[in-house]
């Protein structure tokens, strides 16, 4: 049996071995997985998770994590907003959308399914056993044994099997979009030894280590008596069999879906779902526009509402504030960095192959006066694709970066090796003439003048920009730098599409710029393969939007995704940040980071939030005392 779609034939670049090789014994030290050196997985310790940076904070069968609280009281109804026009319960299927909640991503949120691992809040790089009791690693990382717990169960009492597992991935291997075969290319085949017993068996064609291995994890494990009957490969609007704390209680297609605890959950008791889960219901409901989920959060119809307008975080709420109804507060989010949201330059174009240009682009964006103006500093600008990470490039590169960077000079841009990479402010006062003069020089250099106010090429052609954008937001948020461009001679032009079209677009890669988003986890996982590798530069509905096809960034990612120690992962991620960030494919607006909520005060929290990420809804519970006393306005 052979998993992993086209990405297991391509070619591991050769290259020399720029770092001493860690001994078997250090693997044990580092990982926590391996319990002698030169080990077989069946001789290995098993352990109750996997960690990327060797320490487990909390033990083998823990009571429950530090941010929950194990009493919190179970009961009431969460109502959510949701964007996504979803059309299909069928998950990691390449047609439809899915719904909500129902693929399992190491998320807060409540879940349908259930997955190997569960991500910790309060630790980077760690993840516990959920459906899985056990796991043992190799050496090598190309077996990972794993142990199921017998008490897991589907919703119908049917036990949780090995068999699930393979089926799961073969799914993901024939049905899925490339994109997510690439991702999950690694995995040659899953070998059953019993009913709860199985390997997964790996190839290191994109690198190998524990943040792999954690991958595996993210995936909700389907189950085969279930999907092979109703037929994995179609999308369906009819609810399907789960094992996760919630099920499908009812939902009308793009409008709303409401899910409704498992009061008999098989994993309640564990350490890692202690204290969460608390809600009774939880229900999504659709609106296309962002301005009417707004108001029907302020009317009551919604209870949290993520506030992503400057206009209304600061200044529209202070009487509901002010008489205790609402409660304001910014979560923590470090479980992923980047960017949140930037415009991306699509380099496929023949006139933005020219990595000037894109820098020229780069500096005509006026970000003072958008930061100033626009967002009122609601924002944070990320300066790097890892920020605020620790693997964010930094100054100059270091000699560990450099021994990485050296074979690809004739590739890469020479300031990669000389200078420190930063993003040039403006004076905010809308006035950006200074970069514009530098912009103007770029394009010049390019190939690309001014006559009779027109940007045109020797062969006087018109220098055009097509913005596709989705939202009237989106459209408000370069109505600015659209006139900057016009200024430069760009012809532009904004097309306001709907979610479908849209979809359709990109996938033709017909358009020039467009908002993108590159949010990464912390450490960096196997979804740095479907953002930037050049194996999916040229696929449909690919999250590689930008195009970018380069040997430096796939030998990049290679590194990252073989990293054995802190010390490696360091230099290949910063190496790999100045390849992106020098030839700018993206013009940064917003960092990932954690999201600003408003919510009727009728619910309970943990006094504490978790570190890196808040655990909401996870963590929260309804508080029938506090709902009491809301009085929701007319």
């Amino acid at each position: 049996m052979r998993f992993g779609g086209a990405s297991r034939h391509r070619r591991r670049r050769e290259t020399p071995d720029l770092t001493p090789a860690p001994t078997g014994c250090r693997y044990v030290l580092f990982f926590l997985v391996c319990a002698s050196c030169g080990a077989s997985v069946a001789e290995l310790t098993f352990k109750h998770g996997v960690s990327f940076f060797g320490e487990f904070k909390y033990p083998p069968e823990f009571e429950h994590f530090d941010y929950v609280n194990p009493d919190a009281p179970k009961g009431g109804m969460m109502v959510l907003a949701t964007d996504d026009p979803w059309n299909s319960f069928t998950p990691y299927l390449n047609k439809g959308i899915v719904a909500p909640g129902v693929q399992h991503d190491f998320g807060s949120n409540p879940f349908f399914y259930d997955g190997l691992f569960t991500a910790s809040d309060d630790e980077i790089g760690t993840f516990y056993g959920n459906l899985a009791g056990g796991v043992a690693i190799s050496d090598d990382f190309t077996q990972v044994r794993v142990r199921l717990r017998p008490e897991a169960r589907w919703h119908d009492g049917v036990p949780v099997t090995a068999r699930d597992v393979r089926f799961t991935f073969e799914h993901i291997a024939e049905n899925s979009a490339f994109n997510l075969q690439s991702a999950f290319g690694m995995v040659d085949s899953v070998e059953i030894h019993g009913d709860f017993d199985l390997t997964f068996h790996l190839n290191d064609v994109n690198g190998l280590n524990a943040a792999v291995v954690s991958s595996l994890g993210k995936i909700a494990i389907l189950p085969e008596h279930y999907w092979r009957e109703a037929d994995n490969t179609k999308t369906t609007q009819t609810p399907p069999l789960g094992s996760g704390p919630y099920r499908i209680a009812e939902f009308k297609q793009s409008r709303s879906l409401l899910y409704e605890r498992v009061p008999d959950y098989w994993g309640k008791d564990l350490g890692v779902h202690r204290g969460r889960h608390n809600l009774d219901h939880i229900r999504y409901d659709f609106y296309r526009d962002a301005t009417v989920a707004r108001e029907a959060f302020r009317k009551g119809l919604i209870d949290v509402w993520r506030e992503t307008d400057p206009r209304f975080w600061f200044d529209r709420y202070d009487d509901a504030l002010a008489k205790g109804r609402m409660v304001k507060r910014k979560h923590n989010f470090q479980y992923y960095v980047g960017l949140l949201r930037g415009l991306v330059i699509n380099s496929r174009r023949e006139h933005l192959k020219d990595l000037r240009v894109r820098e020229a682009l780069t500096l005509a964006f006026d970000y003072g006066w958008h930061n100033r103006v626009i967002t009122r500093g609601f924002h944070t600008r990320p300066d790097s694709y890892f920020a605020p990470s620790v693997f964010a490039a930094v100054g100059r590169p270091g000699p560990a970066e450099v021994r990485l960077l050296a074979p690809f000079r004739a590739e890469l841009p020479a300031r990669v090796f000389t200078e420190s990479f930063e993003l040039k402010p403006s004076n905010g006062i809308g006035r950006n003439r200074g970069l514009l003069i530098e912009a103007m020089r770029l394009l010049r250099d390019a190939g690309w003048m001014v006559r009779d106010g027109a940007l045109t090429n020797e062969s006087g052609e018109r220098f055009s920009l097509t913005f596709v954008l989705r939202s009237v937001e989106e459209r408000r948020l370069v109505t600015q730098f659209v006139d900057q461009l016009q200024k430069l001679g760009v012809d532009t032009r904004v097309r306001l599409v709907d979610a479908a079209h849209y979809i359709n677009i990109m996938k033709d890669f017909d358009f020039d710029i467009s908002f993108g988003q590159l949010g990464v986890a912390n450490p960096a996982g196997i979804e740095i393969i479907s953002y930037w590798h050049s194996s999916n530069a040229m696929l449909p509905r690919t999250r590689n939007l930008s195009g970018i096809q380069s040997e430096a960034v796939d030998e990049m990612i290679l590194r990252v995704l073989n990293a054995r120690s802190r010390e490696e992962l360091t230099a290949a991620q910063r190496a790999l940040d100045r390849i992106l960030l020098w030839n700018f494919l993206t013009i940064p607006l917003i960092a990932v980071e954690g999201p600003k909520v408003v919510y009727w005060n009728k619910f309970g929290r943990p006094p504490v939030d978790a570190e890196f990420r808040t655990s909401f809804p996870s963590a929260w519970w309804y508080d029938d005392a506090k709902a009491a006393k809301i009085r929701v306005p007319d």
